[in-house]
């Protein structure tokens, strides 16, 4: 039944397309940001697919459909328009990248370079030029090498058990990273630690892609006028699990650590997960500007108002290692065309698969 449905959803976008729907709708948005949100750009192939990392191939084929169609503009001219009043062209689009990835520099910012493009990165502080992956990296790994080993896994959630047993390993990842993500530091190391212990990870055969960034390829991306740089906490925790005296050391601290590192305060903050009314509350927002930060990021699936909206919760359209990265499903996202259908959707109280 899902694949009758991926065929329907493809056939409808194609309609669309010939139609000139998305032309339509930019004309239409044209004085809307558009924001994209990105996360790691990959040589290699990964089975089960996993979300955060798109083929180098995709990517390329989307910036130059971006660089066709939009202005793209800097981080810093995004900030300087919200901050200042400074205006943007129409349409006018960021490409962003989240968490910080080893691939960022070796493999995203050589074509950023080539095309004359330029990026925000989001740096999960603290684990910048480290040894460590982001924990959900690391457990799409280990579920990945337990079911390609047929390894008997115990992990938390019926759904995540019952995905495993079926050899569903993209959704028993799923549904366990879900799972633990409201578990709490402490429940999510004890995960970790129980499942190394099952399964035998080469974990240098990855970090190439899901390894984090150093400072001396953050500064070099810097110095080419490119790239430019905003905080994603420290170390990845959703705002709306923390206590409030744990919110300095997520966003306190690594404002200060990315002072001492790059010379210049941040002025943009990502937010981990980055649902409003989920993984943040307004609380976390004045937090932000009371701590510095003149703008942030969530994971709003829309088009941004530079008038009406909301500065320290800026709506992105995402672009990951599935569907939403079909050429045609890309072309009407970023244009706005869908955001009608989302509407229609959950006004039926369907969930929002468009």
């Amino acid at each position: 039944m899902g694949a009758v449905r991926e065929v329907v959803k493809k056939a409808l976008a194609k309609g669309l397309i010939l139609s000139g729907t998305d032309r339509l709708f930019r004309h239409l948005n044209r004085d809307r940001l558009l924001v994209v949100m990105y996360h790691g750009v990959t040589r290699h192939s990964y089975h089960p697919p996993v979300w955060t990392q798109l083929p180098l191939p995709v990517f390329r084929s989307q910036l130059e459909f971006l660089s066709r169609h939009y202005q793209i503009v800097s981080l810093s001219q995004v900030v300087r328009a919200l901050d200042q009043g400074e205006p943007l062209p129409e349409r006018a689009a960021l490409i962003t990248f989240d968490d910080g990835l080893k691939n960022n520099f070796s493999v995203a910012f050589p074509v950023l370079k080539e095309l004359g493009l330029p990026a925000a990165i989001f740096l999960t502080v603290d684990l910048i030029g480290g040894p460590d992956m982001l924990w959900f990296d690391e457990l799409y790994l280990l579920i990945r090498q337990a079911g390609a080993d047929g390894v008997t896994l115990e992990i938390p959630g019926t759904a995540a058990q019952l995905h495993y047993q079926a050899g569903e390993l993209w959704e028993a990842y799923v549904a366990c990273v879900e799972e633990a993500k409201r578990d709490g530091c402490q429940m999510r190391r004890e995960l970790l630690e129980r499942l190394r212990r099952r399964v035998p990870l080469e974990q240098e055969r990855y970090l190439a892609d899901f390894g984090l960034l150093d400072w001396d390829e953050v500064r070099e991306m810097e110095r080419s006028g490119l790239i430019g740089f905003g905080v994603h906490t420290a170390t990845h925790r959703i705002l709306s699990e923390l206590e409030e005296h744990e919110l300095a050391d997520e966003v306190l601290a690594p404002r200060k650590r990315f002072a001492e590192e790059l010379g210049v305060e941040p002025e943009s903050f990502c937010f981990p997960n980055g649902r409003p009314g989920v993984d943040f509350a307004p609380m976390h927002q004045e937090y932000l500007r009371s701590s510095g930060y003149l703008c942030a990021f969530s994971t709003g699936r829309d088009l941004f108002d530079q008038i009406s909206g909301d500065r320290m919760a800026i709506t992105r359209i995402p672009a990951g290692n599935d569907g939403c990265s079909h050429p045609d499903y890309f072309r009407l996202n970023t244009s706005g065309a869908l955001r009608p259908l989302r509407f229609l959707r959950r006004g039926r109280g369907k969930a929002r698969s468009w």
